[in-house]
């Protein structure tokens, strides 16, 4: 089994050398007249065979693979296209029909987040939405069952000038299921085994089936799959998607609405952030002589010979006579009453008293998270010589 494998991939490498070198060789020569049809295909073959050649005589000793030849067939045929404007920013794209005397009729512009169309472009796949349109087109856009876009972008330049590139649209099986349902809805009974030969005819005519059972085809139609699929996995597609016209319309446009009620004071920071931040003057003016701000040096100031005391000094009054009495007699008395939303009062009271013999004061703090008429709180009394210490409380 392992053998069998090797030699498919070695057959397909063979292939492969003799297409790069001489394709010719890989083709059959029929006696053919000039005046028979010729399919897109076998002219896009013809023509690769010609620039082969031709490369071949002016670069003998190097390979070069042609290039671009839907592009050199189009013109060399004047071959009718489907056109496909991609216009800058938020403009959108649309699509353009060639009908008599060469006049182009724009279709109507879309976003570039009605993506489906271009999805199907990008793909090379003939989209079924737009069979009937091509249909009751004046001009005959199908070649061989196959539609030729030339997409003009519009987004690389400030000017109306624009880049070409061209691309071919092959049917799907969907687009096929589409033509045979249109022509059997001819009013005309159709049997099951005349819709299996019309759909027969109808893939010959179109798609190419290779009979041949080497396993060295199937190797090579996969290599050649994978070399042109190649960037068009999921993950670079996602990654794509971020720089699309459609995310940078979006993102322009979210740049410019107010931001959710959850997200405005990060906008508010952010704003805050980026706006640049004012100098403060500073005075950089050398003081006066008496302070040195720059040195620090000592400041020597001469003392005043006389002073005022009576200007500066407060006089406390004495008692007029001493007292024995030891009663407290009150002083200040303060109460402090708040309601924090609990339906709870929360109740304080404040006694300071006084001894009339001497200094001394008694404060006494009463405090109640629940109070009621009759109720107890907290109490707690304090004694200093001092009455600052009681205004603390």
């Amino acid at each position: 089994m392992q053998n069998t494998i090797n030699l498919a991939f070695g057959q397909a490498a063979d292939l492969l050398a003799l297409a790069e070198h001489n394709p010719e060789n890989l083709i059959e020569t029929k006696n053919e007249t000039s005046t028979k049809w010729k399919s897109l295909h076998q002219k896009l073959l013809e023509l690769y065979l010609e620039e082969t050649r031709k490369q071949k005589q002016s670069h003998p000793t190097n390979t070069f693979y042609p290039s671009r030849l839907l592009d050199k067939l189009v013109k060399k045929d004047h071959l009718n296209c489907l056109v496909l404007n991609l216009f800058p920013d938020c403009e959108g794209y649309s699509l353009m029909l060639k009908g008599k005397n060469e006049a182009d009729s724009e279709t109507i512009r879309l976003s570039y987040e009605e993506s489906e169309l271009l999805e199907y472009i990008d793909n090379e796949q003939l989209p079924p939405v737009l069979i009937d349109l091509l249909e009751k087109s004046q001009a005959n856009l199908f070649h061989s069952g196959c539609v030729i876009v030339e997409i003009r972008d519009y987004r690389r330049s400030n000017t109306n000038n624009y880049s070409t590139t061209y691309t071919l649209l092959q049917p799907t099986a969907q687009s096929l299921t589409c033509d045979i349902n249109a022509i059997t809805n001819d009013g005309h009974h159709w049997s099951q085994d005349d819709r299996s030969k019309l759909e027969s005819q109808m893939l010959l005519a179109t798609q190419g089936v290779c009979l041949d059972p080497s396993p060295a085809v199937f190797i090579i139609a996969n290599g050649i799959q994978n070399q042109k699929k190649k960037f068009s996995t999921k993950g670079i597609k996602r990654c794509i998607k971020k720089y699309s016209q459609c995310a940078i319309h979006r993102k322009r446009k979210l740049m410019n609405c107010s931001a959710p009620q959850s997200l405005r004071l990060h906008d508010f920071v952010t704003s805050r952030k980026e706006k640049p931040r004012r100098m403060v003057p500073v005075n950089l003016k050398v003081g006066k002589s008496t302070v040195d701000l720059w040195k620090k040096r000592p400041v020597y100031l001469s003392i005043p010979k006389n002073v005022d005391v009576d200007k500066f000094a407060k006089v406390i009054p004495k008692k007029s006579s001493e007292s024995l009495d030891n009663t407290l007699v009150i002083v200040e008395e303060h109460i402090m009453e708040s309601d924090r939303g609990t339906g709870k009062i929360y109740y304080t009271h404040l006694i300071i008293q006084q001894r009339q013999s001497d200094d001394f004061y008694v404060g006494q703090l009463h405090v109640d998270g629940d109070y009621k008429m009759g109720s107890q709180g907290c109490s707690c009394s304090l004694s200093t010589d001092f009455h600052w210490p009681l205004d603390r409380m």
